[in-house]
């Protein structure tokens, strides 16, 4: 168990439910699909940093729970991403 791929999980689950908030929010007003499509993807990526931050907890976790640093750091470049496009200013 490493403390940075614990993190790293923890942070790619929180930032991951927190930026599906602003699109599922425009999905509401607007029901458009691709704002849908959004959160579908940050629920994904909460649900894979999850599934990683319970392989890094003690205890005896399934082996499809372990992951490796290399593999963490691309899906939080995945997560930032994804905040990115739902923080970028739409031009008018």
């Amino acid at each position: 168990m490493g403390l940075v791929e614990l993190f790293v999980a923890v942070l790619i689950a929180g930032v991951s439910i927190v930026n599906a908030a602003v699109p599922l929010a425009a999905w509401r007003r607007a029901h458009d699909g691709r704002f849908l499509l959004l959160v579908g993807a940050n629920g994904l990526l909460a649900l894979l940093g999850a599934v990683w931050v319970w392989g890094e907890l003690p205890g005896s976790p399934p082996s499809y729970t372990a992951v490796e640093l290399p593999v963490l750091a691309i899906a939080l470049l995945a997560t930032l991403l994804l905040l990115a496009t739902s923080l970028w200013p739409r031009r008018v």
